[in-house]
């Protein structure tokens, strides 16, 4: 209370009006990358982090930052540049290391292509497939080949 902090704020800094949007939500510590889409607004417990769009954002961003968050690319990536591993192997997904994750060009042809299938995938629509399909567009989208 002396520190002026609200009561759903005592883990980390929460806004509550914001917990009935569309969020990524993924777990702070994690062996491979385990990013999900919430549209319940459910409230996130204190081990896990979550991504709201601002204001005006396309939706389709949400399908961008879950396909790139969950490829084998951003795993290589994360390993290259945080160099942090914990016990067993297993990552920090905090917010330092989150917000520096790159993104591809939303309206390039791979942009749509990975938007169009996150979004089939995201539904339940999606086909056999589907996840490596996205996983070798994401390296595409930065001009890499993905390590066999």
């Amino acid at each position: 209370m002396e520190a002026g902090r609200q009561w759903y704020e005592i883990w980390v800094p929460h806004n509550p009006e914001d917990w009935q949007k569309p969020k990524i939500v993924f777990p702070d510590i994690a062996e491979l990358p385990r990013f999900f889409l919430d549209r319940t607004g459910a409230v996130v417990n204190g081990d896990c982090y979550w991504i709201t769009l601002r204001e005006g954002i396309e939706h389709d961003w949400l399908f961008m930052m879950l396909a790139v968050a969950n490829s084998s690319f951003i795993t290589k990536y994360y390993d290259v540049v945080f160099h942090n591993k914990l016990y067993a192997g297993r990552r920090r997904f905090m917010t330092q290391y989150v917000k520096e994750f790159p993104l591809p060009a939303i309206h390039s042809r791979v942009g749509r292509e990975i938007v169009a299938l996150g979004s089939k995938l995201v539904e339940g629509l999606g086909e056999s497939g589907d996840e490596d399909s996205i996983n070798s567009l994401v390296w595409e989208a930065f001009g890499l080949r993905e390590e066999i």
